[in-house]
């Protein structure tokens, strides 16, 4: 187990060791958490953290989600830093993200743990867990996660393997389409990734298939 983080179960122990050696073993940290998904994002100069390595099959259409809305869990933890447990997405208290909320919870999750992953003051990124029936985190559950959050912090500053494989990213797609729309259009990156997220939004469809739809030659009025 990596030096100076908190004593932990075997399974997390397991994880840490992995981790540590340059692998990201999301699936057994999962298990290990007691949730359903997990999500690695980074943080980006351009407010819109990079989802790296998903695993569950609501991962990828949670992140999507939040990057068509531009707010999430995720982002905060990211972003901002924020540590955020949410174990009842239905409960009336939960007013945070009041777009994105119901469609997240249209998806089938029903709560949601977002971990900073940070070294002192440096923002790195974030760890988003997920599960289909609500419920808190255990302490030692909570204690794990924040034990591999810091964990990947550190593999991704070290710039591991599963770090530098752009071509294997979640939403490659989507930084395709993005670049096809800057020659179309003759517009910046970021004003073309904005027009795939609004068109995305206003048509009540995934940010991955818009960007596909794209790629494919259709959708003229992106």
């Amino acid at each position: 187990m990596p030096e100076g983080y908190p004593a932990t179960g075997p399974a997390m122990a397991d994880c840490l060791r992995k981790v540590a050696a340059g692998g990201l073993p999301l699936r057994e940290c999962a298990e290990a958490l007691g949730l359903d998904g997990l999500a690695l994002l980074l943080a980006s100069d351009t407010g819109l953290p990079e989802p790296l390595h998903l695993h569950g099959p609501l991962a990828r259409p949670l992140e999507d989600l939040q990057l068509v809305h531009g707010e999430g869990p995720g982002w905060d933890a990211a972003q901002r830093g924020t540590t955020l447990f949410v174990p009842d997405l239905s409960a009336p208290a939960v007013t945070r993200w009041p777009g994105l909320t119901p469609a997240v919870q249209d998806l089938g999750v029903r709560a949601v743990f977002a971990f900073p992953m940070r070294i002192a003051t440096v923002r790195i990124g974030a760890l988003l867990g997920h599960r289909r029936a609500p419920g808190l985190m255990t302490p030692r559950q909570l204690r794990d996660a924040r034990a591999f959050a810091g964990a990947a912090a550190h593999a991704t500053l070290q710039r591991n393997g599963w770090l530098t494989d752009r071509a294997g990213l979640p939403f490659a797609a989507v930084h395709e389409a993005t670049g096809a729309l800057v020659e179309r259009l003759g517009v910046s990156p970021e004003y073309a990734l904005l027009r795939l997220r609004s068109h995305a939004f206003r048509h009540d469809r995934s940010l991955l298939d818009t960007a596909r739809a794209v790629l494919g030659g259709g959708l003229d009025d992106v």
